[in-house]
């Protein structure tokens, strides 16, 4: 896998772990940024990411995520944690390291946590959409409303009544979701991309068993992954929130930062008009708020 030659050129490629095959979008040429979707989301919908950022002098890269394409269903049904990160740690690797990671949503916990596990793959890190995860069981007791907007998640642990709830009248959930966590903004195509990629074969369970595997405490997987979470992020970060957000409360960040957990540096930004799916919704300062970090992380010191 090399990058591309046209320096703002869309490309598909896949990258490849553990017997499974990722589809990507890719851009650019220059300092390695790889960036990873949430739920209910799509690689695809990093587009306008991807372009940005290969413009601004980066090469960019977004992977589906385990489970989110045919091709990288698990087969021994692992969607736990641990095997997220690992895919990341496998891609960082073979990207030659020095990796700029940005995450969203579950793709923001997968950065946390990778970041944290192996600090020498990466030059950044940025989460959107998601606070730091360390303090985020505790900020719960704080900021009661937040388990009201995680009811979701309880609800997607169940058995076989998540799909059929998700998956009725053309995936009417799925909009539902997007509704009330973006208000006051059509997801328009992006909201199609996603419908279109959850739709496929195995894909709507493979990303409700992320939800699945949270529970399951006495695995060697989680046990793996909650050891992650207690390190320190040893990388420069940065923390994107929408005010606006309708599925993790902005008021989260008040009980979670904590700068000694960050011991490379914390930077937090709020994106004044953006719910969740921020990156979608003011893409422009998104992409300017990634590439001011990115720069910042390289710049000689």
């Amino acid at each position: 896998m090399g990058k591309a030659d046209a320096k703002t050129t869309l490309r598909e490629i896949t990258l490849d772990h553990g017997g499974l095959t990722f589809p990507a979008l890719m851009a650019g040429d220059g300092d390695t940024v790889l960036l990873l979707h949430g739920f209910p989301d799509c690689y695809r919908n990093w587009q306008p990411q991807v372009e940005a950022l290969a413009a601004a002098g980066f090469c960019a890269i977004a992977p589906a995520l385990r489970g989110y394409a045919p091709g990288c269903l698990s087969p021994d049904g692992d969607y736990s944690l641990r095997a997220a990160v690992d895919d990341v740690l496998a891609f960082a690797t073979e990207l030659g390291g020095d990796v700029h990671l940005v995450g969203h949503d579950w793709g923001a916990v997968v950065a946390y946590l990778a970041a944290a596990r192996s600090p020498e793959l990466f030059a950044s890190c940025a989460a959107l959409a998601i606070p730091p995860i360390k303090r985020l069981p505790a900020a719960l007791l704080r900021v009661p409303e937040q388990l009201l907007l995680s009811a979701y998640m309880e609800f997607f642990q169940l058995p076989l009544v998540p799909e059929w709830v998700l998956r009725r009248d053309d995936l009417s959930g799925v909009e539902w979701l997007w509704n009330r966590w973006s208000p006051d903004w059509d997801g328009g195509e992006y909201l199609r991309n996603a419908k279109q990629a959850l739709g496929q074969p195995g894909v709507l369970t493979a990303a409700l068993n992320w939800y699945r595997n949270l529970p399951r405490f006495w695995t060697e997987a989680h046990k793996q992954a909650r050891a992650w979470l207690m390190m320190p992020v040893n990388v420069p970060t940065l923390v994107l929130m929408g005010r606006k957000d309708g599925c993790m409360s902005p008021r989260l960040l008040a009980h979670t930062l904590v700068e000694s957990d960050f011991p490379a540096g914390l930077q937090v930004e709020d994106v004044a008009g953006a719910g969740h799916f921020l990156h979608l919704e003011r893409p422009e300062r998104v992409a300017e708020l990634l590439v001011e970090h990115f720069r910042a992380c390289s710049a000689p010191a």
